[in-house]
């Protein structure tokens, strides 16, 4: 592994490889199935994937257009939202939650979040319980805010990427220099204004539900990869850097507010 000892890479040396495997030849380390990035991963081989996961979004959001037809405002928020899953699978060659790298993170992505997210965001509009002014105008700010917010940063980050000088290195310009994670932090902006276009205490329970999953198993597996990936460069910048919420570095508190 890369950033090891010469000790620690003669120990690990001498241990044998597990090659335990269940569910079809599946590794038993359960960790490495829910990988949706992979340091070691053969980009050259990305092609397949996101030719899979172009097409399986634009099926799964055919139930949702069908279910908010009436309402041009979640119309609008899921044409940008295919668009925005569009340019995350197609914008870099290397796995992410549009276009995982494993076939179990592709199984629930596919199988259960996107699916999930169609169903709550159209199905459970049609029967609104959630009312106030300028809701709508509200939902849209958010929505849009969140989204060109996430989106920025994901677009300059494939820009940055690209050019020749800064392979390898790890971004941490532009908004990374404010958070370690401002997709995530869009994110939770979307999709609460997303479900307060719906009008549903269905729909809001997804943005609070991923303020748990964000700190309990996403941003933790996302330092890993970053981590592995950028041995010299991660530790110092996720030392002076917020994780998720700009200014605040304290773990603790990121704990309390997921919980």
């Amino acid at each position: 592994m890369v950033g090891t000892s010469g000790t620690d890479s003669a120990t690990e040396s001498l241990l044998p490889e597990s090659k335990a495997t269940c569910c079809g030849g599946l590794k038993r380390d359960f960790t490495q199935w829910i990988q949706w990035r992979n340091p070691g991963g053969n980009v050259g081989q990305r092609l397949p994937w996101q030719c899979l996961c172009s097409v399986l979004m634009l099926l799964e959001m055919v139930p949702y257009f069908m279910w908010v037809k009436q309402s041009w405002v979640l119309c609008l928020m899921g044409g940008f939202f295919l668009i925005k899953a569009l340019v995350e699978i197609w914008g870099q060659q290397t796995p992410t939650w549009m276009c995982p790298g494993t076939i179990c993170m592709l199984l629930v992505v596919y199988t259960l979040l996107v699916p999930t997210v169609a169903t709550m965001y159209g199905y459970c509009s049609i029967t609104s319980d959630i009312h106030f002014q300028g809701r709508d105008m509200t939902a849209l700010v958010l929505y849009f805010g969140g989204s060109c917010y996430s989106l920025a940063y994901e677009v300059g980050r494939f820009r940055w990427k690209a050019q020749p000088e800064n392979k390898g290195k790890l971004h941490t310009v532009g908004l990374a220099a404010w958070c370690i994670h401002p997709n995530y932090l869009g994110d939770l902006f979307t999709y609460t204004g997303w479900a307060l276009a719906c009008g549903t205490q269905c729909a809001i329970s997804i943005p609070i539900l991923m303020v748990w999953t964000f700190e309990l198993f996403v941003v933790p597996n996302s330092d890993i990869y970053l981590a592995e990936r950028y041995p010299k460069e991660f530790p110092a910048y996720a030392e002076k850097t917020a994780t998720l919420i700009p200014g605040l570095h304290s773990t603790v508190a990121r704990k309390i507010l997921a919980w």
